[in-house]
């Protein structure tokens, strides 16, 4: 039996990976990106001659990547070069403290004590415990589950019996991540420092579930340099694509995912061609799909977001600098004086926060 040619609309991480995969079970995988370049968000440009990463600067879920690579027939290895780093992030308040965060939980602890007491590094450590037991009952029921939704999830943790019921209670779905935060820390700049995760998915946390603390525990297990800047990883997926068969076309800007009664016939590209397919993954802003921008006949395949519920985004700054004074290493947070003034100024008041905290 013949297979179906599948088009993959987006050359991101997400997209790549896709394809790779697809490719690699022997569909004819077709990859079109709008940019010049394969990555997506995972994108570098040149400041004095210097590749700066804009986008994601250090790697996470190693293992999770190895994965994909070894079921598309590949190997990370023979692609990157990574080192693991030793300090997280380093965190700065006005008041002149400064917090370092290790990948190793007792040396935070030992550094969460000295500067804040006790209690708080006592309480570290009962964070560091919960957010391992959310990862641990998510990870397979729902974050590498195939369309994963809410009862699907309740479905198969509720398979473990007691314990699943157990786990199921800690997730706190409904609670804020700020409102759980306080669960474990009196020190609000440990609340702002811990915070700060749900901005990884442009989220606030004061509105983010309690759940999204699990990108806590997804640090402490790991994170990684890559040797040469994150366009490696981006580059080491369009070759592990590659590889397995798809094609990439980068310029190719998709207008309209073609559909034909209840089908996907094929794309219609921004200069008029049309390419045909059995099959479509789009790895692209889903409020774009919901939204008809790229066609009636796509648009029902996700519900629109309400512009409430669109993510926050970031003012990104490139440039090369000489520093002195501040110590920085790799990852360098500065906390405003008033979290929650920052996020009112964006989501109340709809402009830049007046006194934002910045990551250098």
């Amino acid at each position: 039996m013949a297979k179906g040619q599948v088009i993959v609309v987006g050359a991101g991480i997400g997209g790549l990976a896709a394809a790779a995969l697809i490719a690699a079970k022997g569909f004819p995988v077709t990859v079109l990106e709008r940019a010049a370049a394969p990555g997506g968000k995972v994108h570098e440009i040149a400041v004095d001659g210097r590749p700066i990463d804009t986008g994601p600067t250090v790697f996470t879920l190693r293992h999770v990547v190895e994965a994909i690579f070894r079921e598309a027939g590949g190997d990370l290895s023979k692609h990157v070069t990574l080192a693991k780093l030793d300090v997280l992030a380093r965190h700065a308040w006005d008041e002149g403290e400064v917090l370092d965060l290790y990948a190793d939980e007792a040396r935070s602890a030992d550094a969460i004590g000295r500067l804040m007491g006790a209690q708080e590094a006592c309480g570290y450590r009962a964070f560091c415990a919960e957010v391992r037991r959310i990862y641990a009952t998510l990870d397979d029921t729902f974050m590498q589950a195939s369309r994963p939704n809410l009862p699907q999830l309740m479905a198969r943790i509720s398979q473990r019996g007691v314990q699943g019921l157990k786990d199921l209670w800690h997730l706190q779905p409904y609670t804020s991540m700020w409102t759980e935060l306080a669960k474990f820390f009196k020190d609000e700049r440990l609340r702002q420092l811990f915070g700060r995760y749900a901005t990884y998915c442009g989220s606030s946390p004061f509105h983010a579930p309690g759940t999204l603390m699990l990108v806590a525990h997804v640090e402490t297990m790991g994170v990684w340099s890559v040797e040469g800047g994150m366009g490696r990883l981006a580059e080491a997926f369009a070759a592990l694509a590659a590889n397995a068969g798809a094609v990439i076309r980068t310029g190719a800007h998709v207008e309209e995912i073609v559909v034909s009664g209840d089908r996907v016939t094929g794309v219609r590209l921004a200069d008029g061609e049309r390419v045909g397919c059995d099959a479509v993954v789009f790895n692209g802003d889903c409020a774009a799909l919901g939204a008809g921008l790229l066609g009636r006949g796509a648009a029902g395949a996700v519900a629109p977001t309400p512009v409430a519920q669109r993510s926050l985004s970031a003012i990104t700054l490139a440039g090369v600098a000489r520093t002195s004074g501040f110590p920085l290493v790799r990852h360098n947070v500065f906390f405003s004086g008033n979290y929650a003034a920052e996020f009112d100024d964006i989501l109340k008041r709809g402009r830049p926060p007046v006194e934002p905290t910045v990551y250098v």
